[in-house]
C-alpha cells in the first residue's frame, strides 16, 4: 500500500475496505496515532488478526449497503 499523504495531519481518519491480514500492522499504527476509524470487511471471510483489535474497529460491507446505495 502506498500512502499519498506526506504528513499524517493531511487527513482526519482512515476507513479501510479489506479483509486481508497484511494490513494489520498499518491498522495498529493508525489506531495508535488516532487516525483510524473503521475496517470494513467486504464479506464474512477476513483475517482473524483483526479480531484482536476489538469489534469497535471493524464492520461488514453488508451493514453499510443502504448508505452506499444512496451515494
Amino acid at each position: 500500500m502506498k500512502l499519498i499523504c506526506k504528513n499524517k495531519n493531511d487527513f482526519n481518519k482512515i476507513i479501510l475496505v479489506s479483509g486481508d491480514g497484511d494490513f494489520v500492522r498499518f491498522v495498529r499504527y493508525a489506531i495508535q496515532e488516532d487516525k483510524f476509524l473503521k475496517m470494513i470487511f467486504p464479506n464474512q471471510r477476513y483475517s482473524s488478526l483483526y479480531k484482536l483489535l476489538g469489534n469497535q474497529y471493524y464492520s461488514f460491507l453488508s451493514h453499510h449497503k443502504n448508505k452506499l446505495q444512496k451515494l
